[in-house]
């Protein structure tokens, strides 16, 4: 029976260290930066509104963080789950095209990098890592099967005749 997939929570980003708090603040501040300084250049790109996406959300989690105590963690985990439900792959799915384009590679790479390492900071990326896990335990246990299947079906059907088929030639 698969186990339900394991619920994004706040209480990685709750127990983050100061460390990883300011690198949050780094990449918000590197994101402000760079939307600031492209904003004329590539407004029309169709990258460009995820990474307003981007840098909006990540500055409405760090206000979060420092919101009142009773209403931090509800409003983190809903955050993070309405990241989860499209925000994170679109945003991945872009700035990966941009990535492909010559001249804006190494802008694709940062804003990547950034949006794995909110990922990482936040616990959104262990989840996916325990999904993986999950997924890859399943896929382990069906050859498990498959291969005790293959070791005991020429004992099962010892007595039974196989039909191999009739050779057909071309002709030329």
């Amino acid at each position: 029976m698969p186990s339900a997939s394991p619920a994004i929570t706040a209480t990685t980003l709750l127990a983050a260290s100061q460390h990883e708090k300011a690198m949050l603040h780094d990449i918000y501040e590197l994101l402000d930066k760079l939307f600031a300084r492209n904003r004329n250049q590539h407004r029309r790109s169709h990258w460009w509104k995820s990474l307003h996406a981007f840098r909006k959300q990540t500055g409405l989690l760090l206000q979060e963080m420092e919101s009142k105590k009773s209403e931090r963690e509800a409003k983190l985990e809903a955050r993070l789950r309405y990241w989860d439900e499209g925000c994170i792959h679109q945003w991945y799915y872009q700035f990966s095209q941009l990535v492909a384009v010559g001249p804006f590679a190494m802008l694709g790479l940062v804003m990547m990098a950034s949006v794995a390492r909110i990922c990482r900071i936040s616990g959104i990326t262990a989840v996916y890592e325990e999904i993986a896990s999950g997924d890859v335990q399943g896929v382990l246990s069906a050859n498990g099967e498959l291969a005790l299947a293959a070791g005991f079906s020429g004992v099962l059907d010892a007595e039974e005749e196989w039909d191999e088929g009739v050779v057909v030639q071309r002709e030329e």
